[in-house]
């Protein structure tokens, strides 16, 4: 018997994305909090405010990601392949003191973060725990 695969509309897979991923990083956030000194809210509610504030800019990140790769492909049609990855890496690796900057910005003291490398610890523990969901979703499929 074969099963109808559902086709989602972009909207959809956007939706069902970012309320994942708030999901996870409000997990994973809530276990930083509680194990360890990288990460310090006050409250439950901080944390999960902090999970959707950082599941939209991991969202627009992404699509400067996205992006750059796109004006690459267009503007230099597959050459410089260096430049291209150094361009993502610097646009990953800038987007980390955005992250910082926003944090600071929106909670004002209420979410304490031990630096760069904290974050970046955040955000690599966070990226693994995406891509085993990710992994763990693909291999349900029929």
């Amino acid at each position: 018997m074969t099963v109808k695969k559902i086709d989602l509309n972009n909207k959809q897979e956007i939706f069902r994305n970012m309320v994942v991923g708030i999901l996870l990083y409000s997990v994973v956030l809530g276990f930083f909090n509680d194990y360890t000194n990288i990460l310090h809210t006050g409250t439950y509610s901080v944390t999960f405010a902090l999970a959707i504030v950082m599941q939209i800019l991991t969202y627009l990140t992404f699509i400067a990601k996205d992006r750059v790769i796109d004006w690459f492909n267009r503007v230099y049609k597959s050459k410089n392949k260096i430049w291209l990855i150094f361009s993502v890496w610097l646009v990953i690796f800038l987007s980390k003191f955005v992250f910082l900057w926003v944090i600071e910005f929106i909670f004002r003291g209420a979410v304490e973060i031990s630096g760069f490398f904290g974050l970046l610890i955040i955000v690599v523990i966070l990226t693994i725990a995406q891509k085993l969901l990710e992994l763990t979703y693909n291999k349900l499929e029929d």
